[in-house]
């Protein structure tokens, strides 16, 4: 097990799915190179071989030329060695899904790491009455006290739809999180009472027809609504006709 092998399954473990770019990136803390991303292929190439990783085919636009390659996570006997949450047998429909949730993660970890703020991040084993793409806190170890904020996150690619007694799906979702703040039911589930959900869509114009939906209904600044191409910056349905949020304004 070589040193470049452990750091790989490591950061498997960390992020459930990866692709080779994404994957370079991470081992490298910068934009990678073609010989950086040659790297990374050849081990993770021989970490499948071992057993180790699973791989599913996937056509990356990360890529210059948005070739095919795959997206990898850890095995059965990968997660048995370094714990996470096995890709085995995975489905290639929620690809996409997986891997936004993936460079959420990505974009919060360096964002936490640049303000020295710790970072707790779940992925796994949270189906409850609510059911988060991912659960996160983060503490600023500045602060005395109360100084850890919750959150779940949702990640939404599709258009609001999916009606059922006339009412979308995400709605339906976000009504859930909203009957369980500050409840005891939600101490019972997650050991705290109060917290935001992050939902993170497409584009501005799918993020202005949530906001809106949401302020007829669930007006509250527990809500905040981002965009996959405006990474960690936010709007809630309380105020959003008059300013955004970022992390540090928990």
């Amino acid at each position: 097990m070589t040193r470049a092998k452990h750091l790989t399954l490591q950061l498997l473990s960390q992020f459930f799915v990866l692709t080779t770019n994404r994957l370079a990136a991470l081992q490298r803390s910068r934009i990678p190179t073609e010989s950086d991303r040659r790297t990374s292929r050849r081990t993770l190439a021989l970490l499948h071989k071992a057993g180790y990783v699973y791989r599913i085919p996937y056509l990356d636009l990360d890529q210059l030329c948005g070739g095919a390659t795959f997206a990898y996570g850890l095995s059965d006997k990968g997660v048995k060695e370094y714990g996470g949450k096995t890709f085995d047998e995975h489905s290639r429909r929620t690809l996409d899904h997986e891997l936004a949730i993936t460079d959420f993660h990505i974009s919060l970890k360096h964002f936490c790491e640049g303000q020295g703020f710790d970072l707790r991040w779940l992925q796994s084993h949270l189906k409850r009455d609510i059911h988060p793409d991912a659960y996160f806190s983060v503490t600023n170890p500045k602060i005395e006290g109360r100084n850890t904020n919750h959150f779940f996150l949702e990640i939404e690619r599709s258009k609001i739809g999916n009606h059922k007694n006339g009412e979308p799906s995400i709605m339906r979702k976000l009504a859930q999180y909203y009957e369980t703040y500050n409840t005891d039911q939600c101490y019972r589930d997650w050991n705290l009472t109060t917290f935001r959900v992050i939902v993170q869509v497409m584009n501005r114009a799918r993020a202005e027809n949530l906001l809106t939906a949401l302020a007829t209904r669930f007006n509250h600044s527990m809500f905040w609504i981002g965009r996959s191409d405006e990474q960690l910056v936010y709007r809630t349905p309380k105020d959003h006709s008059e300013r955004t949020y970022t992390l540090l304004d928990v």
